[in-house]
C-alpha cells in the first residue's frame, strides 16, 4: 500500500506527545507500505529532517515562518481555520500536497491533527482519513474552564465554539476520521453525527521502551516526564509543584519530585526552586533512565484529551502509576488493578504516601499496566490495526466504484 502522512510539524524527534504520535506510524507502516510525509516546518525544525529520513526517505516540506503566528491567531479567531489551527493554514502548502500526491501516486491520504483538516480539499477526490489524536474542541472547552488568567479563559471562550463547529464539518468530509479513545469518539460523534468515525489508539514503542532491571530504583522518589509548552500543561505543574507535592512531603518527609521534559517557564522554575524535595531537570536525551529509577511515575492534569502517551511509556518499562482520572483519559485503567487514581490534592498527596510505602503494591500495579500496554498498546498492535483500516476504505471505495459503473451500464441498456 501506498501511503502519503501530512503533519502540520516535523514528525522527529520523538520527544514530545505530538510528536511521537506523528512519529511511531511512520516507523511501523514503512516496514510493510510505502510511506511517503509532508510536512510544514518551523524555523527551528530543519535540523529534525536528517533523522526522519532515516526511517522515511520521502519527505516534502513547506517552510513556515513562525514571525506572523501572532497575527495568523487573531485571524483564526474571526475566520476558519480557528485558533491554533489558524497557525498551520497556508495555500502554498496544499499546493506541496498537490505535488507530493503526483509524485507519490498513494493510495490513501492521512492527515494527521485537525490543524491539517484545512488542506482536505487538495487532496481531490483521493481517499482520505483524519487522524484526531486529540477531539480539538474539548480541549479548547476545557481550556476555557481552567484556564488561571482571564485573557487565556476570555480568548478559549470565544475559540472553543468555533472550533466545535469547523471540527464537526470538517470531520464529514473524510473516509473515515479515525479517534484514539471511546471517549473521544462519543465527543466527535455528538457534534458530527454522519461522519465515519474508528477508534485506533495511539501507543506506545515496545521497541524503546521496555523494563530496564539494571538501574537500581530511587527509594522516595516520583518523576513526572512531558512536554510543558503548551499553558494549560503548564497549569498543571503549577498545581502539581504548589498544592500537591508539599502534601505529599508533610506525609512523606523522604519525597523528592523530578520534573524531566522541555517548556518549563521559568517562573515555575523559580517557584520549584523555593519547594523542598522538587528538582527540574527540563529537556533530556533519553528519559527512560529517569523512569527506570523513579520508585512513582505520576501524571496530573488539569486539562487535556486524547491519549496520556507518558502513562503508557511508564506502564511499558514496568513502573508503578498515580494519576488522576483526566490524566489517564483514553486508557481503559481499573483503579486499584492497572493503576491508582486520586482526583483532589489532598487524594492525590494520600495515594502517592501509600505507594511509595508499599513497594509489593506497586509492583502489582505495575505487572498489570505491562501486560495491558503489550496487549492493546505495543505499535506493533496498532499498526496492524490502522492497516486493516486502511484497507477496508480502499475496499469501500472500489465497492462503490463498482456499484456506480453496473448503475451506469443499466442506464445505459
Amino acid at each position: 500500500m501506498r501511503l502519503l502522512l501530512v503533519f502540520p510539524f516535523v514528525p522527529y524527534p520523538p520527544d514530545d506527545g505530538g510528536r511521537i504520535g506523528f512519529f511511531n506510524p511512520i516507523k511501523y507502516l514503512s516496514r510493510a507500505h510505502e510511506v511517503a510525509v509532508m510536512s510544514l516546518m518551523g524555523d527551528e525544525e530543519a535540523g529534525a529532517l536528517e533523522g526522519l529520513k532515516q526511517f522515511c526517505p520521502n519527505i516534502r516540506v513547506f517552510r513556515r515562518s513562525s514571525s506572523r503566528d501572532w497575527y495568523r491567531l487573531i485571524r483564526g479567531a474571526i475566520s476558519d481555520p480557528p485558533g491554533a489551527a489558524a497557525k498551520y493554514w497556508h495555500a502554498a502548502a496544499g499546493e506541496v500536497i498537490r505535488e507530493a500526491i503526483a509524485a507519490h501516486a498513494p493510495d490513501l491520504v492521512e492527515f494527521h491533527h485537525l490543524n491539517t483538516a484545512c488542506y482536505r480539499n487538495f487532496a481531490g477526490r483521493m481517499p482520505a482519513v483524519l487522524r484526531e489524536h486529540n477531539v480539538e474542541y474539548k480541549v479548547w472547552e476545557r481550556h476555557a474552564a481552567n484556564a488561571s488568567d482571564w485573557p487565556q479563559r476570555i480568548y478559549a471562550r470565544w475559540t472553543a465554539p468555533r472550533v466545535r463547529r469547523y471540527e464537526a464539518k470538517a470531520a464529514t468530509g473524510f473516509d473515515r476520521c479515525i479517534v484514539v479513545s471511546e471517549a473521544d469518539r462519543a465527543h466527535l460523534q455528538r457534534v458530527a453525527p454522519s461522519a465515519r468515525i474508528e477508534v485506533i489508539p495511539s501507543g506506545v514503542d515496545t521497541e524503546y521502551f521496555f523494563p530496564n532491571p539494571q538501574i537500581e530504583e530511587e527509594p522516595w522518589s516520583l518523576t513526572l516526564t512531558g512536554s510543558f509548552k503548551w499553558k494549560p500543561k503548564q497549569q498543571s505543574l503549577h498545581t502539581l509543584v504548589t498544592e500537591v507535592f508539599p502534601r505529599i512531603k508533610a506525609k512523606v518527609p523522604e519525597a523528592k519530585l523530578y520534573v524531566v521534559g522541555k517548556g518549563v517557564p521559568e517562573h515555575l522554575k523559580q517557584i520549584a526552586e523555593g519547594i523542598p524535595g522538587v528538582l527540574i531537570y527540563g529537556p533530556v536525551p533519553d528519559v527512560r533512565p529517569y523512569i527506570a529509577r523513579s520508585a512513582l511515575i505520576i501524571q496530573y492534569l488539569d486539562c487535556g484529551g486524547g491519549i496520556a502517551l507518558k502513562v503508557l511509556e511508564a506502564m511499558a518499562m514496568r513502573k508503578a502509576v498515580l494519576s488522576n482520572a483526566l490524566g489517564c483519559e483514553g486508557i481503559p485503567v481499573k483503579h486499584g488493578r492497572d493503576v491508582l487514581l486520586a482526583e483532589t490534592p489532598t487524594e492525590f498527596a494520600e495515594a502517592a504516601a501509600t505507594l511509595l510505602r508499599d513497594g509489593d503494591l506497586r509492583t502489582r500495579l505495575a505487572d498489570e499496566g505491562h501486560r495491558m500496554v503489550l496487549g492493546r498498546y505495543s505499535w506493533h498492535v496498532i499498526a496492524d490495526r490502522l492497516q486493516e483500516c486502511y484497507q477496508s476504505i480502499l475496499e469501500e471505495r472500489e465497492s462503490n466504484r463498482g456499484a456506480r459503473e453496473a448503475i451506469r451500464a443499466q442506464c445505459a441498456g
